[in-house]
């Protein structure tokens, strides 16, 4: 059972960060777009959508799994998965100061620049890094 138990955990890793990627890429071009505008207004949806159905469904799966593979193989004191928890923490609150932008942009409020966007789509791109070198390579 636990083989299922980590291909789904991986299944939701793959669908949250495809999301975490994506979302920023939304933010980037809805910059441009006029308050108001259809455009703006399709990329409202687009990022509602986006963040309600797949990233955060998949954040909560791959925890719920996460959590239990921790529990199950006692990992909670092992020195790779401490650093991959705090990486995944941080990912976490990348993830809600997503949602925070994705109201602000619901909300015609953005005050963010492209260039800030750009940007923290890196953090989640180094995060992730972070947490499968440590996954894979397990350092002591």
């Amino acid at each position: 059972m636990y083989e299922w138990i980590k291909a789904f955990h991986v299944i939701a890793i793959i669908s949250w960060m495809a999301g975490m990627l994506y979302l920023p890429r939304l933010f980037i071009y809805h910059c441009d777009a006029e308050i108001g505008s259809k455009q703006s207004e399709t990329f409202k949806i687009m990022e509602r959508r986006l963040f309600k159905a797949i990233i955060n469904p998949a954040m909560m799966v791959a925890w719920g799994l996460g959590l239990y593979m921790m529990w199950e193989r006692q990992w909670y004191s092992v020195g790779w998965f401490q650093g991959k928890l705090a990486l995944v923490i941080l990912m976490s609150a990348v993830h809600g100061y997503f949602a925070r932008r994705v109201r602000d942009f619901a909300a015609d409020r953005n005050v963010m620049s492209q260039r800030f966007y750009r940007i923290i789509n890196e953090v989640v791109t180094a995060l992730m890094i972070g947490i499968v070198i440590l996954v894979i390579v397990k350092p002591s």
